[in-house]
């Protein structure tokens, strides 16, 4: 691309370092770059060039971003050139509602990506450029149909020539060359079979014939194609048999194969009393003429779809800002039909999703305010639609607009929400229908339906354009959403702080007067016992509070790790029932227990107990005193389930959704009766979901008690192993001999696992990272591979792939023990995936360890289960 043919770009702002930043950022795109320093300085460049986008800053002194985009916009020249507003300061919905208004095509906040802002860019510089483009190839038609009259002038001068000259050698031609004079274009003469007696000039010079080699030839075998020979072959014997004569245009074949479109048509001509001893074939080579009336078809389609492509985006971008000036969804979409018709329709009508999954008409626009008071009897009163019978239910089932081109009149009947609905519906007039989805989050929320009566005709550009209102409709009401969820986030936030700050300065107060009256007065030995044991209290609970705050921060940012073993889950219920048991004799509440089975989870015992203590402590906060908490645990098919079962206030259905919420409690800040920080139930939530399980609530309502529903999978759940399992005779002078490797990146860890393999006369070597080990397994050749799977650079994922990449003769056949903190059933599947033969979480007991390093080597008597 030259320097001329670049397109220009505008970057307004008053400060010179943004603009060189600009310039930087953009510097490896092809186009021009023209700096202004004010919305003056813009305005005068704009009097002298063209620009195919303007970034401009909003903040200036003297005339700021807004009033400059005002001024561009009001000349007709600039009053489309794309303008993307830049700014720091004027972040508010108000100042962007307001860049839009005055036609910005976006509006980017700094500091922004710069890839963003290059890609946006460069989008609409190429629209620029495509835009130009097509121009350009509308003033070369143009030249080509100037020149194309030109050449059509000669030929019509050319054919008066000839007319001329055949006028003037008539007196002295035969017969024939009569007859080829007064044709004056393509002229050649058949006989009854078809073949050639005559060929004038302008034959020879379309078909590159001579007329003494081709004389006596059939016609169609020579000049035609075989397509089109039979049809002029039976018009040619259809006008023998004394038929009217009819124009035919065909193509001829020239003989280096050239195909010219020719319009021709026979003549019979009588002879030696024969009424068609000959025919005459007359005809005009229209190719050229084709040619030019494509190429204007083809200009006149380009032009009006650059055209339709400008009004449509107009269109769009006026549907943008009125989405954009409410953030009330039904206020939005009754302005949107309304501005829908009647342009793109005559009248519309909006279905919306009501709790329950219905369906209901609740918004109506007629383009003529006449029949608007008919239309709105559509929405009373508000029924459900039928699903079953109504044309939504398509677009419900697919998420995918529907097009009736044209409506049949039985089909109405399908879009009557009730009886007397039909009646209204043929006075409104369904000629053709359009039903658009509003998606929100991959589900229907709402349908618009546009209606044409008997005048209008929807096609696929018109469904086209309202799929893509439909999406700006979705967008409009996602950005509501947001917004309001933000705003909800805020809430909750402050709501939250305030909680934090009561919750923490209540026991806080009681530490702090406590400590203050033993020490300024002198109390006895009993106050002052339950002083102590008040700020005991207090200072626990304080502590507890925290611990939460800081587990909650843990679990949003991804930090909470879990020790994972072997244990017994009811012991841990147990030690958390102790734990509570005061609060409940406090309280008079009755604690019934039903723990009579054992299982073996596979969990952090400490993170197991919070997850009870914390279901247990809420369960005995809200329910009154002389209450019942019933702890339970089963198994439920291929899951232990620990249930917890209070009688207390219960929870509204509307909050039950919300229970496991962060920060989230059902009473308000100032009017609740019940302490806490809301955290508890929410990192029950995340605990449970770490140990691979589930957690939900039931409840029948307020003042009928909750459920809490714990459940850990079967993929959690390890089987008691008996002892005759356990044990392992002689496992010592089984494993004599072997050699070991041992692989972790912790010092103490390989020294570890070493003493206590050759406490089992093994042989150990030791490997700090995995490509250590790698090197060692050909030179060492161990017969079983030790592993931690975490570590830096290269994981023991990595080093498993690579060993079992090698040779058998090599170690790549070696078997391998996944020694790991990282515990969880994928990342058990995966390391038996990539080759190991046990994943065995840390820390393992040596037996254990033992015992899988005897089965991977064919060394016990008895496979031990991995």
């Amino acid at each position: 691309m030259t320097q001329r043919e670049k397109p220009n770009l505008l970057l307004v702002d008053d400060r010179p370092e943004n603009l060189l930043a600009l310039e930087a950022i953009l510097a490896d795109l092809e186009f021009n770059i023209v700096t202004a320093d004010s919305g003056k300085a813009a305005l005068r460049c704009l009097l002298s060039q063209d620009f195919a986008l303007i970034l401009l800053d909003v903040e200036m002194p003297g005339m700021d971003g807004f009033e400059t985009a005002e001024l561009i916009r009001s000349r007709r020249k600039t009053q489309f050139t794309p303008i993307i507003f830049l700014t720091a300061i004027n972040k508010t919905d108000q100042h962007v509602f307001r860049g839009y208004s005055v036609g910005a095509v976006d509006y980017l906040f700094k500091p922004f990506a710069p890839e963003v802002l290059k890609s946006k860019v460069t989008v609409f510089v190429d629209l620029f450029q495509k835009t130009r483009e097509v121009s350009r190839q509308a003033e070369q038609l143009l030249e080509s149909n100037l020149q194309l009259e030109e050449t059509n002038q000669k030929i019509a001068g050319l054919n008066r020539e000839i007319c001329r000259k055949n006028a003037e050698l008539k007196a002295e031609h035969d017969f024939i060359s009569t007859i080829l004079d007064t044709a004056g274009c393509l002229v050649l003469l058949l006989n009854t079979e078809g073949r050639i007696v005559l060929f004038n000039r302008a034959c020879e010079q379309l078909t590159a014939y001579e007329f003494e080699e081709i004389k006596g030839r059939n016609f169609w075998e020579l000049c035609l194609p075989l397509e089109s020979a039979g049809a002029a072959k039976s018009e040619f014997e259809r006008l023998k048999a004394a038929g009217p004569s009819q124009e035919i245009e065909s193509e001829w074949v020239a003989r280096d194969g050239e195909r010219r479109l020719v319009s021709w048509h026979y003549t019979t001509l009588a002879g030696n009393g024969h009424p068609t001893d000959f025919v005459i074939v007359t005809g005009t080579d229209v190719t050229e003429r084709k040619r030019a009336e494509e190429a204007r078809i083809r200009e006149q389609a380009g032009r009006f779809a650059a055209e339709a492509a400008q009004q449509r985006a107009a269109f769009l971008a006026e549907v943008s800002t009125l989405l954009a000036a409410s953030l009330d969804n039904p206020v939005t979409l009754s302005k949107l039909i309304h501005f829908l018709t009647p342009t793109l329709a005559d009248w519309c009508i909006v279905y919306a999703l009501r709790p329950g999954g219905h369906f209901q008409p609740v918004e109506v626009a007629h383009g003529d305010p006449a029949k608007q008071e008919l239309a709105q009897s559509l929405l009373n009163p508000p029924l459900n639609v039928n699903l079953d019978t109504h044309w939504i239910a398509r677009v419900l089932r697919t998420s995918r607009p529907e097009l009736v081109n044209e409506v049949a009149e039985t089909e109405i009947a399908a879009l009557a929400n009730r009886p007397e609905d039909l009646q209204v519906l043929t006075e409104l007039g369904v000629g053709s229908l359009m039903l658009v989805p509003v998606l929100s989050l991959g589900e229907v929320k709402a349908v618009i339906a546009l209606v044409g009566t008997a005048l209008r005709r929807f096609g696929p550009a018109d469904l086209s354009l309202a799929e893509d209102i439909g999406r700006r409709a979705a967008l409009a009401m996602d950005n509501v959403r947001l917004y309001r969820e933000a705003q909800d986030a805020n809430r909750a936030k402050d709501d939250f702080l305030a909680t934090v700050s009561h919750e923490l300065r209540t026991p806080l107060n009681a530490i702090l007067g406590w400590t203050r009256l033993v020490r300024e007065e002198n109390l006895d030995k009993a106050t002052v016992s339950r002083a102590l044991e008040t700020i005991e209290r207090n200072g626990k609970l304080q502590a507890q509070l925290i611990e939460d705050i800081l587990d909650a921060s843990r679990i949003i940012t991804g930090k909470l790790r879990l020790s994972s073993q072997p244990v017994e889950i009811v012991s841990v219920i147990r030690a958390a029932l102790d734990a509570v048991r005061p609060a409940a004799n406090a309280k008079g509440i009755w604690l019934e227990e039903n723990l009579n089975s054992s299982y073996n989870i596979l969990g952090d015992a400490d993170r197991l107990q919070q997850i009870a203590w914390n279901l247990l402590t809420n369960a005995i906060k809200f329910t009154p005193k002389e209450g019942k908490v019933r702890v339970k645990v089963e198994r439920i098919q291929s899951s232990v389930q620990l249930s917890v079962t209070d009688t207390g206030k219960g929870i509204k259905p509307e909050f039950l959704p919300h229970v496991f919420d962060r920060f989230s409690q059902a009473e308000q800040t100032f009017s609740r009766t019940h302490g806490g920080l809301g955290l508890g139930l929410a990192i029950v939530h995340n605990l449970v979901e770490l140990h691979g399980g589930t957690v939900h609530v039931e409840s029948p309502g307020e003042g009928r008690g909750a459920t809490f529903l714990v459940k850990l999978p079967i993929a959690a759940v390890s089987p008691d192993l008996g002892e005759e399992e356990i044990a392992s005779s002689n496992l010592a002078s089984g494993l004599k001999g072997l050699r070991v490797l041992v692989v972790d990146d912790e010092m103490d860890a390989r020294d570890m696992l070493s003493h206590v393999l050759q406490g089992y006369g093994l042989e150990a070597e030791t490997a700090a990272s995995a490509r250590e080990a790698l090197a060692m397994v050909e030179s060492y050749r161990p017969d079983v591979i030790v592993s931690d799977i975490g570590m830096p650079e290269a994981d023991g994922y990595w080093l498993m792939a690579q060993v079992r990449a090698l040779a058998p003769e090599q170690g790549g056949e070696t078997p391998a023990i996944a020694l790991t903190a990282y515990s969880s059933e994928e990342d058990r599947a995966r390391a038996l995936a990539c080759g190991y033969h046990f994943h065995l979480p840390k820390p393992a007991e040596a037996a254990q360890l033992a015992r899988a390093i005897a089965v991977a080597t064919g060394r016990a008597g008895k496979a031990l289960s991995a």
